[in-house]
């Protein structure tokens, strides 16, 4: 029996390799620990030539992988400025439970 184009015999690689979603590119884990460390400093974490939208509410919501574990202890806040050359600074607080109003 002759096999169909794009048909081979393979062993799937481990669940490992394919892990699922992008790495963070704005809120990275070196920046989390520096957010963590000094509570309600603000701090650019990135500059972009647009807005951002989706970025933002993935960070202000917790869903970003890397920092769903925050949820219950407290919140990230990013607010955009336009600078000087016309980009966003991206700015960012972390804010723990017992300091939020």
């Amino acid at each position: 029996m002759t096999m169909p184009n794009e048909m081979r015999a393979s062993v799937p690689p481990s669940p490992q390799n394919n892990r699922k979603g992008k790495s963070p590119t704005l809120l990275t884990n070196d920046k989390v620990k520096i957010l963590l460390s000094s509570p309600n400093t603000w701090y650019i974490i990135g500059t972009k030539d647009k807005w951002i939208s989706g970025v933002k509410a993935n960070i202000e919501s917790m869903t970003q992988k890397n920092i769903s574990q925050l949820k219950d202890k407290g919140k990230f806040e990013i607010v955009q400025r336009k600078n000087d050359l016309g980009t966003i600074d991206i700015y960012c607080q972390w804010i723990p439970n017992e300091e939020i109003i």
